[in-house]
């Protein structure tokens, strides 16, 4: 199915964690990707592309693009335009029973206008959510905030994936934030200090779902 991927806050991992499953399970399960908003010269679609070797039939087209990197409603405004949720709310709603990874800009309460949020979306289109979150110091509160946000908008949450480098509170962390949210958890991905290239990145991915938590999403 199709299914959101959220973030905790900006430049958690939503990125990896959608190239972590396009390069999983992109060819074996005919998996797409999308983000519907993009903001900033560096495209994620790229992004992802070029880690995971996938041709252009495994994506989809943004739906918004804007060069400014900042906020989807400011990043519209600085090219005197706005974002047509109602376009993008009616758009995503097609996705519905197909396989395709839709990646937000940003955490939840970033705002696509002055009065819509990637949380208002969620809820109008109706599709679950995978949080991504972080594994160092300040996870526990944003994430847990993040969660409870989603459960009082009356969202689904898949669950939550964890993606950082390793470090002394990494572990306790995870441990802390499925106990005190009771939120599936749906792995783990710990950045190496170095730079990965793109073959290290895929033999990576090979092993990034050994319980086939993830393959359970789609």
């Amino acid at each position: 199915m199709a299914f959101f991927v959220a973030g905790t806050g900006t430049d958690v991992g939503k990125t990896i964690f959608s190239a972590l499953m396009m390069a999983r399970y992109a060819r074996q399960k005919n998996l797409r990707y999308l983000k519907p908003v993009q903001t900033g010269e560096v495209s994620d679609r790229e992004t992802i592309a070029r880690l995971t070797n996938l041709d252009a039939t495994f994506f989809q087209p943004e739906i918004c693009s804007f060069k400014l990197a900042a906020s989807p409603h400011f990043a519209a405004e600085s090219e005197n335009a706005r974002i047509d949720t109602g376009h993008l709310t009616a758009t995503l709603q097609t996705l519905r029973g197909q396989k395709v990874v839709i990646e937000l800009a940003g955490g939840l309460m970033v705002p696509l206008s002055r009065y819509f949020t990637n949380l208002d979306l969620i809820r109008a289109v109706a599709l679950p959510t995978v949080l991504v979150a972080a594994t160092g110091l300040g996870t526990i509160n944003h994430t847990v905030l993040s969660v409870r946000a989603l459960q009082e908008a009356g969202t689904a949450l898949a669950g939550i994936y964890f993606i950082g480098h390793d470090n002394p509170l990494a572990a306790d962390n995870i441990k802390t934030i499925t106990e005190m949210t009771g939120a599936r958890f749906l792995g783990k991905f710990l950045l190496p200090e170095t730079h990965m290239s793109a073959a290290e990145f895929l033999k990576a991915a090979e092993a990034c779902d050994p319980d086939d938590e993830l393959a359970g999403l789609i």
